[in-house]
């Protein structure tokens, strides 16, 4: 009670960040995607819309439908490079950022669609929600972990998709 009396202002700042904070957290417990019949995402939207990226940030590559591709991180650019060595990967790609799904929380762009084929095995879709330095979430920002928290329930409804979060390619 004497916090609220020496600092009206910053007591009423904290209490507001963690309701805030509470009321994400429910949110992203609370979501659930369904399947909606009929409805699904077009890849046509690859071919009308055209990705661009600074020169600086493109990695030439062979496993895409791209010559290149652009990173936004040393770590994906390690990623894609790793991805581009293996033969079990038969195409990948750096999701641009008008791939979205929507969440509570804003939009959330996955990184990367992956379509991995191991010998004997069939093809198998992955979407690969980000690709981090480190899988410890207590390094990461809440909103960020909160947003791929709502990305991998989005994806959990697609049963031909894997999303992961991953730190290297080893781990597709």
């Amino acid at each position: 009670m004497t916090d609220i009396l020496q600092n009206p202002q910053q007591f009423l700042n904290m209490a507001t960040k963690v309701i805030r904070i509470t009321m994400q957290k429910m949110m992203v417990e609370g979501i659930k995607y369904e399947k909606i019949s009929g409805d699904e995402y077009e890849m046509r939207l690859f071919e009308e819309n055209e990705i661009e990226g600074y020169i600086s940030r493109m990695l030439s590559v062979k496993g895409s439908i791209y010559d290149a591709l652009e990173f936004d991180s040393e770590v994906e650019k390690k990623f894609a490079e790793e991805l581009d060595q293996r033969e079990d990967i038969k195409f990948f790609l750096k999701l641009p950022r008008w791939f979205t799904v929507d969440t509570p929380l804003g939009t959330y762009n996955p990184d990367w669609a992956i379509v991995r084929q191991r010998i004997g095995e069939e093809a198998k879709l992955y979407l690969v929600a980000e690709t981090k330095s480190t899988l410890d979430e207590t390094k990461l920002r809440e909103s960020e972990n909160d947003k791929i928290e709502c990305g991998k329930k989005h994806f959990d409804v697609i049963e031909e998709v894997t999303f992961k979060k991953v730190t290297s390619a080893e781990h597709v």
